[in-house]
This record gives structure tokens, C-alpha cells and sequence, in this order.
């Protein structure tokens, strides 16, 4: 017997009436199973990288890279980077996406690491104390672009990095990598590495 016409009212109404500690009839759990939703590829996660990016002549640099890279991506540029970039960022906040993308292209060159790493206290770069003496070009590109990675400087523009004159294949591709360490951390290298993203 229901004592109102409204709907919302009778199903209190029945709450009010049920026993307590018992779970009213035709109420259990239900299991919906989603399904599996595949990981991001390497591609993509660029792709959404430079998603703000609006400049034609740098995404035909972009894609020629990830038609170039698609079956073996570069993800350090040899053992010795990876060696070193590891060791770097081994006891540093892993959070911190800005400090990771710049370590990574400050130790991609021998020299550039020797000099910078001694400006790097409690996961913070020092860059107006480092001094490149007698550096190479391609060294001091990537000091630019970790500076501008790091601190939102604008040392290296959209068109000097869509400029192979400027920015040659191997640091443009170290350059794509620390941009998508800085929008994803750690885990935008997993990606690189097997084609998939996982979370950093």
C-alpha cells in the first residue's frame, strides 16, 4: 500500500518500509566488462605532442621522421646517452616532466653533460651558471632546446627545428623525444621503445 502518487516519494516510501541490513530483491552487482582499450602508438603520442603546433613545414619534418622511424624509433642516441640519462634522473622527482626532457637532451652530448651537470641541484638546472666553451653546434642546439623545454624560453623556434639545415635528422629526433618526455615523463620513452605508451 502506498500512501503518494509521486514516484520519487513511493520509492522512498518503499526504502522506508524495507528491513534493515537486507538488500531489497533483484539487487546484487553487476559486472560490465569494458573493453580493452589498445595503448597509444609511438605516432600518436607525437602527434598529440605537438598537437598546438602550427607551423606545415615543421609537421612535414614531423611525419617524415615517424615514417622514417616507424619500425626502429630512436630512443637514445647510443648506450652511452642512455647510460648517462639514467644515471642523472636515478634519485630525481620522476613528476617533474620539465627537468626529465631537459636532462634528457643535456646527456645526449658527452661534453654538454660534463659542463651542465654540475649547474643541477635538487632536480633544479641552473642554466644563467652554465658556460658551453668551444662547444659543437649540434651540443649547443640541444642546450637551446632544453633551456626552452625547462624554462619556456624561446631560443629555438617551430621553424629552426623544421630546418634540417639548422637542426640535422638525429637531433630533431632527440629534440620530438624530449617533447614528449616533457608532455608524458618517463613514460613517453616506453613508448618509443615498444611502439605503445605506458604511464611514466
Amino acid at each position: 500500500m502506498h500512501f503518494t502518487q509521486d514516484i520519487y516519494q513511493r520509492e522512498m516510501e518503499k526504502l522506508m518500509q524495507s528491513v534493515p541490513n537486507f538488500s531489497p530483491r533483484g539487487c546484487g552487482v553487476i559486472v560490465v566488462q569494458i573493453p580493452e582499450i589498445p595503448p597509444p602508438t609511438f605516432a600518436e603520442v607525437m602527434l598529440k605532442t605537438v598537437a598546438a603546433v602550427n607551423c606545415p613545414t615543421f609537421f612535414r619534418r614531423l611525419n617524415q621522421y615517424l615514417n622514417e622511424s616507424e619500425l626502429s624509433p630512436m630512443m637514445y642516441k647510443n648506450d652511452k646517452h642512455k647510460a648517462m640519462f639514467e644515471a642523472a634522473v636515478r634519485k630525481d622527482n620522476k613528476r617533474n616532466y620539465a627537468f626529465l626532457s631537459a636532462v634528457y637532451l643535456l646527456t645526449a652530448d658527452h661534453k654538454l653533460w660534463m659542463t651542465a651537470k654540475y649547474h643541477i641541484r635538487q632536480s633544479e638546472i641552473y642554466f644563467d651558471s652554465i658556460i658551453l666553451k668551444n662547444s659543437a653546434e649540434n651540443a649547443y642546439t640541444l642546450f637551446c632546446c632544453a633551456k626552452d623545454l625547462y624554462l619556456g624560453t624561446k631560443h629555438m623556434t617551430v621553424s629552426d627545428l623544421a630546418d634540417s639545415a639548422i637542426v640535422p635528422p638525429k637531433v630533431f629526433a632527440l629534440v620530438c623525444n624530449a617533447m614528449a618526455i616533457r608532455r608524458f615523463g618517463l613514460g613517453a620513452l616506453e613508448t618509443i621503445k615498444n611502439g605503445e605508451i605506458v604511464n611514466g
